[in-house]
């Protein structure tokens, strides 16, 4: 992160930390407002918890910022996620067209949904470890965290394995943050490749939540269809960034590990703690002011862009289960398949290596949530 002029509001940008960690003004009070790296106006950096939890919620004082109020998209995007299309994008929408979007596929992503795929995520992840065995050393990120979310998000979703890799790399250039004006062609040609494949992909039917998505849309165009399939790919996506996180730290956490073997604590515990303090994306996509209101004591005017930083929100009070996955009508809806995922492969990882510790040196990669670029555990 970096300052345009001194003493002026810094560049948000999220370069990799030492610590892996986000980049500190969405933490601390250096600064109360930042500039996108695209441009346009500053925006007001929110860091308690009750204002998270307003502008999250609060549709009638606060939009979803990437759209303008002419239905084109905003030309300044913070992440690419504001870059969906506003027809069938569920990021950008706002209710009440927003809620008949979420009542039709609500259904897809209950606890009951997400309960029901736990015993082939232990399974894949339980096969995964069982490579590992006979091994030093490994390097956790190539050799399960990636194979674990590759080949789960592809059962879910119903793709071939085979096109994971083009999914993901469109996804990942589809919502990183966008890092300046010359690459909002790119993320404005991510979003056309995902959108394009999940149009041919909701046409053959072939199963898993493609087929369920283009069935409870029935009604909606085939376009609309693929932008909502994008979102929920793109929303798999993150279990990646999320698990490699997470073996991280506990890798550096033998009590837990240890305590989870003697039953004092169960993996799913540790997988809710993780999600609620390390493993979080630490901003909420950029709202609006949709007409003059007071946040704290500041007046803030209509037209008014704030972020939502939610890795400052989990610190501000006591712990707080939903947070990490949004409130109001953008939650999250992946959230119990998430903690389902998480669970199941940390128990499947440290149960088969319970005495899995770092073996080299971390180095963080610049993104929302940072990742090393290897783990490389000693197993035993």
């Amino acid at each position: 992160m970096t300052a345009t002029t001194a003493g002026h509001p810094p560049i948000l940008r999220f370069d990799s930390q030492p610590d892996g960690g986000p980049p500190p003004i969405l933490y601390t009070s250096g600064h109360d407002y930042a500039f996108r790296p695209t441009g346009g106006p500053p925006m007001l950096v929110l860091r308690r918890r009750p204002d998270v939890v307003r502008v999250l919620t609060d549709t009638r004082n606060f939009g979803m910022a990437g759209v303008t109020r002419t239905g084109g998209l905003l030309g300044c995007p913070l992440t690419g996620a504001e870059m969906q299309s506003p027809d069938g994008g569920l990021l950008n929408m706002n209710p009440p067209r927003l809620r008949s979007y979420r009542r039709r596929i609500a259904g897809l992503f209950t606890r009951r949904a997400a309960e029901a795929t736990r015993p082939l995520a232990r399974a894949l992840a339980r096969s995964l470890a069982d490579a590992l065995h006979g091994r030093a050393t490994a390097d956790a990120l190539t050799g399960f965290a990636e194979p674990f979310t590759a080949t789960a998000i592809s059962a879910a979703m119903g793709t071939p394995l085979a096109d994971w890799d083009r999914i993901l790399e469109a996804s990942r250039i589809a919502f990183a943050v966008v890092p300046g004006p010359d690459a909002i062609d790119d993320v404005a040609a991510a979003w056309d490749d995902l959108y394009g494949y999940y149009t041919r992909a909701a046409a053959r039917r072939g199963g898993g939540l493609t087929s369920q998505l283009a069935t409870a849309l029935d009604g909606h165009t085939a376009a609309q269809v693929a932008h909502v399939t994008g979102t929920v790919s793109n929303g798999f996506g993150a279990m990646l960034p999320v698990l490699a996180v997470a073996i991280t730290e506990l890798a550096q956490q033998p009590n837990v590990i240890a305590s989870c073997a003697r039953g004092e604590r169960t993996w799913a515990s540790v997988a809710g703690e993780l999600l609620r303090t390390r493993t979080i994306f630490p901003i909420s996509l950029p709202r609006i002011a949709l007409a003059d209101t007071w946040l704290s004591g500041r007046h803030i005017t209509q037209g008014a862009t704030v972020l939502p930083s939610l890795i400052a929100a989990v610190h501000d009070g006591p712990a707080s289960p939903s947070i990490p996955f949004g409130a109001g009508p953008h939650y999250c809806p992946g959230a119990a398949l998430t903690r389902v995922w998480l669970c199941a492969a940390l128990e499947a990882f440290f149960g088969t290596f319970p005495r899995a510790r770092l073996a080299g040196d971390l180095d963080w990669q610049a993104g929302t949530l940072s990742v090393p670029r290897e783990i490389a555990l000693a197993l035993r």
